[in-house]
């Protein structure tokens, strides 16, 4: 729980800077989706040709495929209406408005109470929070998935959907699924994710329709129409990095040995493909176009394609999810993450000291000398190398003073009735002004002596944060006017114990 306190904590801080790479990531999802929309669109035209071809051999898996298809829209939709009905909720206006509202103009963009009742529910009774809802629909869909495909499932995995793991928070602690994901996070956080979930559900539609289209013998048609597909290995490629993709005819035979024109030039494939490499040297629109050439019973077919892709400069966010602070000898929670590279292909690493992942885009930062600067650095990966996408500059700080005071009274009280003081029973310690909390923090000791007449009472020690026996019978035999004074103030605190301020009060 320690984790999700310090989250709720820290989402007070979250500077515009973060907000708007929220939503520079949100943006980015949102058109991977579209791309990922045409592409099983594209999927489902070259399945239905096939069914055209030969409707007594592709029946079977083509009306899976249509359930398939229901099924997903299905999903995808009420995650999109999930997504108008927060921000309607946040924002205060009508559904309507909130589908024409860009996520750069929404007002509460670091708002995460109501984003939390809307998924987590108004109370902690039963489970009547979105959340619950999701994370049934998900479940739902994998299982049904699994029904479609049968028993064999390995050619597809269906792991992304699996929402019955066990999630940890920053102290080890279990959480469910809807805790770990949608507990005091900001909305444009929540969208980001909403976004995510419809990437992984179209990703999955995609992997499973094609293995229904795949297990159909290929061998046993004839196609009046073929079309050529290109399927990028990444939809996102960055200055640098290199643009890669697989170039093939569908339902062709893989044994057939295809060669292709690709912007004028020529290449040989294998296996029914080509693996097409192209260096990423400059940013904007490219375009990917020429002509498959089949050989077939009468001779060499070509089939045309066209493909565009963008590439942009690199760009990544690294937070730290209180300030731009490291703090020597606590948690530090940070959030690394790069736009449109997923997070298993991302790298992040600390110039000094430790970095512990806790999440999906989520660290842990440990740090060990006050007054130096760190640098967190976060890279994509392709397998072969890395990108630096970008980094973040973060000062080192010791933590600062506690402050003590008497037990359930306000710190700036200098006259107490002495039953009060007797009542209060002992020193507390808090943090001024801190986002952190720091477990273990209590007094360690401190000393008590009373002004009775101008005169000073022998010095009363006390090894904890409570009044002694010694100390309460003195409080008892005070009058109006006497002087307590708390001296020698020790709190334990995470570096070491530090000396507090000393505490002054007046019998009234």
């Amino acid at each position: 729980m320690m984790y999700l306190v310090l989250t709720a904590m820290l989402a007070l801080n979250v500077s515009t800077e973060v907000l708007n790479s929220f939503v520079t990531v949100n943006d980015a999802l949102e058109k991977t989706n579209q791309n990922y929309v045409k592409k099983n669109d594209g999927l489902y035209d070259i399945f239905q040709q096939a069914y055209a071809a030969n409707e007594a051999k592709v029946a079977d898996q083509w009306h899976k495929a249509q359930d398939v298809q229901a099924k997903t829209k299905e999903l995808y939709n009420y995650l999109q209406q999930t997504k108008y009905e927060l921000v309607a909720m946040v924002e205060g206006i009508s559904i309507e408005e909130a589908k024409n509202l860009p996520t750069s103009e929404i007002g509460k963009q670091d708002n995460y109470d109501d984003p939390t009742r809307f998924f987590m529910g108004k109370n902690d009774v039963g489970k009547n929070g979105r959340a619950y809802v999701l994370h049934d629909m998900l479940d739902e869909y994998r299982l049904f998935l699994q029904s479609i495909l049968g028993p064999d499932t390995s050619k597809v995995s269906l792991a992304a959907l699996d929402v019955n793991g066990e999630y940890h928070d920053a102290s080890g602690a279990v959480v469910n699924w809807e805790t770990f994901n949608f507990y005091h996070t900001i909305i444009v956080a929540d969208l980001a994710l909403l976004n995510r979930l419809q990437t992984t559900v179209l990703n999955v539609e995609s992997d499973v329709v094609s293995q229904l289209y795949s297990s159909v013998s290929e061998d046993d048609f004839k196609f009046d129409t073929i079309s050529a597909r290109v399927v990028p290995t990444s939809s996102n490629v960055v200055v640098g990095s290199d643009f890669e993709a697989d170039i093939f005819v569908a339902a062709f035979d893989s044994k057939s040995k295809i060669t292709a024109t690709i912007n004028g030039q020529q290449y040989e494939g294998e296996a029914g493909s080509i693996r097409y490499r192209v260096p990423a040297n400059t940013t904007g629109e490219k375009t990917l176009s020429g002509t498959i050439d089949v050989p077939g019973t009468f001779g060499i077919r070509s089939y045309p394609f066209e493909f565009k892709y963008n590439v942009n400069e690199p760009m990544a966010t690294v937070s730290a999810d209180a300030m731009n602070v490291f703090y020597v000898g606590v948690d530090n929670p940070i959030s690394a993450m790069a736009a449109g590279i997923p997070d298993k292909d991302i790298r992040v690493e600390i110039s000094e000291g430790t970095l512990t992942k806790t999440g999906s885009g989520t660290y842990i930062a440990r740090v060990s000398k006050p007054g130096g600067k760190v640098f967190v650095k976060v890279f994509a990966k392709d397998g072969k190398t890395e990108t630096l996408m970008g980094s973040k500059e973060f000062r080192i700080k010791r933590v600062p003073d506690p402050v003590a005071r008497i037990n359930g009274q306000d710190a700036s009280k200098k006259k107490l009735d002495k039953n009060a003081l007797v009542a209060a029973g002992g020193l507390v310690v808090e943090m001024k002004d801190f986002d952190f909390d720091l477990p273990g923090l209590k007094i360690a000791s401190f000393n008590v002596q009373i002004s009775r007449n101008q005169e000073l009472t022998p010095v009363m020690a006390s090894d904890g944060n409570r009044f002694s026996e010694d100390i309460l019978n003195s409080f008892q035999q005070c009058r109006r006017g006497n002087k307590v004074f708390f001296t020698d103030i020790v709190a334990k605190m995470p570096d070491g114990n530090r000396s507090l301020n000393d505490i002054v009060i007046t019998i009234q």
